[in-house]
């Protein structure tokens, strides 16, 4: 707790007051200092009880993006049953600024939009808070200490990936429609022929149009792409975070095409796959993967597909990873 431009300047007029209090023994002037007393007493005391019994909570529905802004729901719990709290101020390193709550009900909550930042990616266990007020004098300003116990995780940076510099390794360049087959994406919707499955029929469409319509699917078998990640030795660069974050721009990009995307590192893979979904797992796994100082290398089970390989730098590639007709990426140099 510390007192307020305001409350010093109370302060010294009480000090002035009880001078002139001793000075002169009159009566009405040490009614004047015992009523300053007692609101230096009333404001140490709520400054303090303003601030017991609050909790705090962060609301994040979409997926974190480390150096990204993200919307969040800041709420704020009154635990007292009886009072309510006033004039909160909330702080914190993931806050861009000063949120301010003017009332928080007795055992209800308040709330408040405001973008939050992480810097690094990973499991952020613990978010702190500095919760202060000066209710309700403003003499003295009251800090509290919150941590929230709740895992945040935070995915890495994207690159933005140049579709031209890939369409040479392809048939076709960003955005092909894949043909139809017997994929899990829906290619198009067409009228119904004799010998269609009646599996596939489009009831909505159907109902909309009058006429009986029926699914049309994507070829799974789309080109495939291996990315391989150098997390073998551990170094002082700070490389490997780019490299984190351009493996994930690269599976983005792949994915988005519709290609069938495996990503490769040390201790763990993810295998082939295609859409959001997968999309979602690579993240995952990259969100928390970690450099891996055992010396064991990458090992990629087969050389099927396109590969890259995302280097840390061309002194740091322990990963031994080469093969004819793929492409090596060092990040050194992006």
């Amino acid at each position: 707790m510390r007192s307020t431009r305001e409350g010093k300047r109370f302060l010294l007029g009480t000090a002035l007051i009880a001078v002139a209090a001793v000075n002169t023994g009159n009566n009405l002037i040490y009614l004047i200092l015992s009523l300053m007393l007692s609101f230096l007493l009333l404001s140490f005391l709520f400054a303090r009880i303003n601030l017991s019994g609050l909790h705090i909570d962060v609301a994040i529905d979409r997926m974190i993006i480390a150096g990204v802004m993200t919307r969040a729901r800041i709420i704020v719990t009154n635990g007292d049953r009886l009072v309510p709290r006033y004039s909160v101020r909330v702080l914190s390193g993931v806050l861009r600024k000063e949120l301010s709550f003017h009332r928080i009900p007795a055992k209800g909550s308040a709330e408040a939009t405001a973008d939050v930042l992480f810097e690094k990616r990973g499991v952020h266990p613990e978010l702190i808070f500095t919760a202060g007020s000066s209710f309700p004098f403003i003499l003295f300003y009251s800090c509290k200490t919150v941590r929230l116990a709740k895992n945040f995780l935070v995915y890495p940076s994207y690159y933005d990936i140049d579709p031209a510099h890939y369409a040479a390794y392809f048939r076709t360049g960003e955005g092909r429609a894949r043909p139809a087959g017997n994929g899990s994406d829906i290619f198009q919707l067409r009228d119904y022929r004799d010998g269609d499955d009646p599996k596939r029929i489009h009831w909505k469409a159907t109902a909309k149009r009058s006429v009986l319509m029926t699914r049309e699917y994507a070829e799974q078998d789309g080109s495939m792409v291996t990315i391989v990640l150098d997390n073998t030795a551990p170094d002082l660069s700070g490389d490997f975070e780019k490299a984190v974050s351009l493996t994930a721009s690269l599976a983005r990009f792949f994915t988005g095409r519709g290609d069938l995307v495996r990503v490769v590192s040390g201790g763990s893979m993810v295998p082939f796959g295609h859409g959001q979904e997968h999309l979602q797992r690579i993240l995952d796994m990259l969100a928390v993967i970690a450099e891996d100082g055992t010396g064991q290398g990458v090992t990629v089970p087969d050389d099927r597909g396109f590969i890259i390989s995302v280097l840390k730098s061309h002194e740091g590639n322990q990963s031994g990873v080469s093969y004819a007709g793929g492409e090596v990426v060092y990040v050194d140099t992006v």
